[in-house]
């Protein structure tokens, strides 16, 4: 059900008036629930067929290849910690045959599938399950019998409207982790089993669904078998000593191993090292030279910050391995990676990047890439066109980067809405924090824009920006191509451009279009689109000088507007269905206002001799006559512009109110006309969108399409949601420059 705001709590009725006001509450309150989140390296199980599959991020969970000695009616238990980043409904979408518990109780139990998981390919051969999820830890418990045709599960922890699509977004965020204390926070999903058929053991069993069974317990079965929760630590990988040949096997080349220390100024410290063969160590600069089998000790002197100490080890023969620590002036053992923590046991005392191949000359003497620079960002060039980040010295145990929230850093197209007006408000207001923040948010993508596939040819789902990968769609170019040339113009960072180009390239030949040119999504062509590429597009043209995206912004603002424009209503139809060559019809709210902003950006920023700015400034005044006919008596637009049963939407009325206050400010609309319009609408904001602690209510959660108006009446309308809250405030900075 929607949530509505009582009058008697909004920002009117409290005396808000001024749109700075509005900024500050809003801003205030987003930031303080969207916190900043600082990026995790955390250890990662390589387990094939149990985890998450790419971009749909459905989880796998094959029991055969877990256990491919099993026999029909033998019995496994899959477990993880769903962690959620907030109370929230969710939906369990299952594919297989199971008994599932969630915090305790039973949710599940059944299932009739009659063919192996790997031929699963339509949505009706899914159950879908309601249930509720609370903030932090979910402990979640499968039980799988070996069947005839299939043993495990396919399983999505889904945002009920999506129940197709693992939730990992700004609706709701859930990360499986693998769920005990000696594993905590690493990603996974742990299985026990198999236990046989026949055998008595549903003692065992019991144990296992009363969550009596740790760690490091071994279960004996009847037949003197024993069974334990895996994916299992090998302890010696977590001491110092670094076996090589565990991580790289026969693997020829050399590697680095990587260990710190948190020094006090002036404290004298030791690094005690044995290694398999000759040796590099590189510390603060400089270089100490280990011979052949032999201890060393190495002294270092304390700067007061963190000092890290690069080993690099050549292989030599069978044998690949070093024995290394650091020893304080007390005797005590001190090193370790304080920024890759190993479940409940602390860091990890060493990590490891390679193998590093020549084909000539002394591995030794050449130099690569980790002694340039030590990195957390990108994965390493190891030669032979092979790449390599960092890891732990353990067969299938890896490093990933994870960054537990659902704002700041994330790619995703709402997410940069609202971080948008979060940077068109801290503009207006002169706040440099919120700026920062931005600023911060937008960069932390594309440190890792690289790093993401590699880490989907690797393990399958990238850890971050998994919506980036490919650059499917417009969802996924536009509004993070904006953010990142709006930062590249604040900060000069140069290694935005190959990030911002890389969009570029994806919009320009990518995406589906019509012979035309002009966009669209192969079976419907959708209003939201033009402003998922006409904005970056433009503002491609003024960071490039290139005429060439200055044409394709006006071959775009012409296709839609043949094929959705409603000429009789002077508003836009949502939907555009190609193989009927007909729109829609239903001018949505949202949709209309996608494309209403998108218009004001275009005559901001291209250049005014264009014949075609002149023909976009006429639709541009054209459309807003349209729109003001359509503004409800209370200042407020409807979900469905020309269907006043339909309810008053936060996330349109913000964004003609924008649009407008635009026209007025550059001179493009009658203030005499359109001036008593945004005050109505900015006062209907206060009254029903906005309260006085900066929550924003009334915005339409996301739309598919229709051919209906019926559906769009229907959709939820959502609190906070990253649709509308930016947008208002974009909407106040444009209300600031009206009142100055």
């Amino acid at each position: 059900m929607n949530e509505v705001l009582k009058k008697e709590d909004s920002a009117y009725a409290k005396g808000f008036r001024e749109p700075e006001e509005t900024i500050r509450l809003i801003s205030e309150r987003m930031l303080t629930h969207r916190p900043r989140v600082e990026l995790t390296l955390r250890p990662y199980f390589k387990q094939e067929h149990i985890a998450l599959r790419p971009i749909s991020q459905m989880a796998e969970l094959d029991l055969d290849y877990a256990y491919p000695q099993a026999k029909t009616g033998d019995v496994a238990y899959l477990k993880s910690w769903a962690m959620a980043d907030r109370d929230s409904e969710a939906a369990l979408t299952i594919a297989g045959n199971a008994k599932i518990w969630l915090n305790g109780e039973v949710v599940y139990d059944g299932g009739n599938l009659s063919k192996p998981l790997s031929e699963v390919k339509e949505e009706s051969e899914y159950t879908i399950v309601n249930v509720s999820l609370h903030e932090g830890k979910n402990d979640l418990l499968i039980r799988c019998e070996k069947g005839e045709y299939n043993w495990g599960l396919l399983l999505y922890i889904a945002y009920p409207r999506y129940p197709f699509r693992w939730t990992r977004d700004y609706l709701l965020s859930v990360r499986p982790t693998l769920p005990f204390a000696q594993t905590e926070g690493m990603e996974g999903f742990a299985h026990i089993g198999p236990l046989p058929a026949g055998d008595d053991t549903r003692l065992l069993e019991e144990a296992i669904e009363r969550n009596e069974v740790g760690y490091d317990d071994v279960l004996k079965l009847p037949s003197e078998n024993t069974v334990c929760w895996e994916p299992k630590w090998d302890e010696k990988c977590l001491g110092n000593h670094v076996d090589f040949t565990e991580a790289y096997a026969d693997s020829e080349g050399c590697a680095y191993a990587l260990t710190c220390i948190q020094s006090e100024k002036g404290t004298s410290y030791v690094l005690r090292l044995t290694a398999s063969g000759s040796a590099r160590v590189f510390v603060s600069g400089t270089i100490f030279e280990v011979p052949d089998g032999r201890e060393m000790e190495i002294p270092i002197t304390g700067t007061g910050k963190e000092i890290r100490i690069l080993v690099k080890l050549p292989r030599i023969g069978a044998d690949w391995w070093l024995d290394g620590a650091v020893y304080a002036e007390d005797g005590k053992e001190c090193n370790g990676v304080p920024f890759v923590q190993v479940g409940n046991r602390g860091a990890a005392r060493w990590i490891i990047t390679g193998p590093y191949i020549t084909e000539a000359g002394d591995p030794l003497l050449i130099p690569f890439a980790p002694e340039y620079e030590i990195q957390f960002q990108h994965p390493y060039p190891l030669g032979n066109y092979q790449k390599a980040f960092w890891r732990l010295p353990h067969k299938e145990t890896y490093i990933r980067p994870y960054r537990d929230g659902i704002f700041f850093g994330q790619w995703f197209y709402a997410v940069q809405v609202g971080l948008h007006g979060l940077m068109h408000a801290a503009k207006t207001t002169g706040n440099m924090e919120h700026l920062k923040y931005y600023v911060d948010s937008i960069q932390t993508m594309a440190d890792y824009f690289d790093y993401k596939d590699w880490d989907k040819e690797q393990f399958g789902d990238p850890t971050l920006t998994p919506r980036a990968w490919g650059l499917p769609d417009l969802d996924a170019c536009g509004t993070i191509g904006v953010s990142l040339i709006e930062t590249y113009e604040m900060t000069g960072n140069p290694k935005l451009l190959p990030v911002i180009h890389a969009i570029g390239n994806a919009v320009m030949t990518h995406i589906p279009r019509f012979p035309d040119g002009t966009y669209f999504r192969v079976n419907t062509m959708w209003a939201d689109d033009l402003y998922m590429s006409c904005p970056f597009l433009a503002r491609l043209y003024r960071l490039t000088g290139d005429k060439t995206y200055e044409d394709q912004v006006h071959l775009q603002v012409e296709g839609f507007r043949k094929r959705l424009w409603i000429e009789k209503e002077q508003i836009f139809s949502h939907i555009y269905f190609p193989k009927e060559e007909q729109m829609s019809g239903i001018p949505w709210g949202r949709g209309n206002g996608w494309i209403a902003v998108t218009l004001t950006e275009i005559l901001t920023l291209l250049p005014k001799d264009n014949p075609h700015w002149a023909e976009e400034l006429q639709l541009f005044q054209r459309f807003m006559q349209g729109v003001l006919a359509c503004q409800d008596p209370c200042g407020m637009w409807h979900q469905v512009l020309n269907r006043p049963d339909s309810y008053l939407e936060t996330s349109c009325t913000a964004m003609f109110l924008l649009s407008i206050a635009r026209g007025i400010n550059h001179g493009w609309l009658d203030a005499e006309i359109f001036l008593p319009c945004i005050e109505k609408a900015w006062t209907a904001l206060l009254t029903h969108s906005v309260d006085a602690v900066g929550d924003v209510y009334g915005v339409c959660l996301g739309s598919g399409c229709a051919k209906d108006a019926e559906y769009y009446k229907q959709l939820p309308a959502k609190k906070n949601d990253d649709h509308g809250t930016g947008i208002v405030m974009m909407a106040a900075a444009e209300m600031m420059k009206i009142k100055k």
